[in-house]
């Protein structure tokens, strides 16, 4: 074999290897299994010196979500916001396997960390403490922005 084939070859195992993993790793490494639920992207849409901040989860176990318990999204800064808007879906046998919340949030809510707060457990929304370019909407899959 050449060395410019072995190179090619190398590359593209080192490149298939590095795809792989940022499709298959999970948004939080240990989610809190008492929220029955991890997150499995965020999306951030700016509106005006505002942002739309939309997350989306998948139901973990066989317990399903408790609608009489509050939702909320809970900032390091100290404050609380309940969503603005809320889905489900789900099969009629099997219950809920995905919710989907909407918050109204502020640019300068962006700058600090953001817990998800449900069932009786908190999920990491923001694990970093900047607040990230609203240049246009941007998705994450992790919580590491």
């Amino acid at each position: 074999m050449r060395p410019l084939t072995r190179f090619l070859l190398i590359l593209l195992l080192a490149v298939t290897a590095f795809a792989a993993w940022a499709w298959f790793r999970p948004y939080e490494w240990s989610p809190d299994p008492a929220a029955r639920f991890e997150i499995r992207q965020v999306q951030l849409v700016p509106d005006h010196g505002y942002c739309w901040l939309d997350v989306f989860l998948d139901r973990t176990g066989a317990i399903d979500h408790d609608i009489g318990k509050e939702v909320f999204l809970a900032s390091s800064k100290g404050w609380r916001k309940s969503a603005a808007d809320f889905s489900m879906a789900g099969n009629a046998g099997k219950g809920t396997d995905e919710l989907w919340f909407r918050f109204w949030l502020d640019a300068g809510d962006l700058d600090g960390t953001l817990k998800l707060y449900l069932n009786d457990g908190a999920l990491t929304v923001k694990a970093a403490a900047g607040a990230p370019a609203l240049d246009g909407p941007r998705l994450f899959l992790s919580s590491r922005w």
